[in-house]
């Protein structure tokens, strides 16, 4: 499992097709979104302070922390199912929620545990709806010839109907972490059957996965 998400993050982390987050970023147009901006500001004080950490079990105990805090898991579980989210059951439900938060917490983990030591700052915002933002930040304090020197980390913040606010999904130079895994989800589904019986596929998968 962890050759697999080794291979979807560092394709996140070099970044492999700007053309998507072309789209993304300036499919309305674009204005500063204050209000996200701070909201994200906060979030990257909690996370440069977890990249600083030069002991990698505490960066990904801290990442762990943020994501649990901070990113909206049930919503982005749905999201990722695609259609399929309106056939899922109740039961389907119970078993689902738990392992995709284990899942996608290990896949930021992945992400995110290289970064040591490089600090996120806030580039600009992106209004695509006022309820679906994209916060677009670059690192600083690099080193020469970093290998983040180009790399463009981009969040997706929702902000429901009372004006609270949640990551929704997370990628860099294009590459979005949920896009991938709602490609690779529907995948699973479809092969076998679709429908119900494709969703108890993807959760057999995911506790493979996992267990591996």
């Amino acid at each position: 499992m962890m050759n697999e998400l080794h291979s979807l993050t560092r394709r996140a982390a070099l970044g492999v097709s700007a053309a998507l987050a072309f789209a993304l970023a300036f499919s309305s147009p674009a204005r500063a979104d204050q209000a996200a901006e701070d909201f994200m500001s906060g979030i990257l004080d909690e996370a440069n302070i977890v990249f600083e950490a030069q002991d990698e079990q505490t960066r990904l105990d801290g990442i762990e922390t943020l994501v649990n805090k901070y990113v909206d898991m049930k919503r982005v579980a749905m999201w990722v199912l695609g259609q399929y989210a309106r056939q899922i059951t109740d039961a389907q439900k119970e078993e689902y929620f738990p392992l995709f938060r284990r899942y996608a917490t290990l896949v930021y983990q992945e992400a995110l545990s290289d970064y040591s030591g490089q600090r996120l700052e806030i580039v600009n915002s992106v209004d695509r709806s006022p309820r679906d933002i994209i916060i677009n930040t670059r690192f600083s304090n690099l080193r020469p010839n970093d290998q983040y020197a180009d790399v463009t980390v981009h969040w997706r913040v929702y902000r429901d109907g009372d004006g609270e606010m949640s990551i929704f999904d997370a990628g860099a130079n294009g590459v979005w972490l949920a896009i991938e895994q709602q490609s690779q989800f529907k995948s699973v589904i479809a092969n076998n059957g679709g429908g119900t019986a494709g969703i108890d596929a993807l959760i057999a998968d995911l506790k493979a996965k996992l267990a591996g």
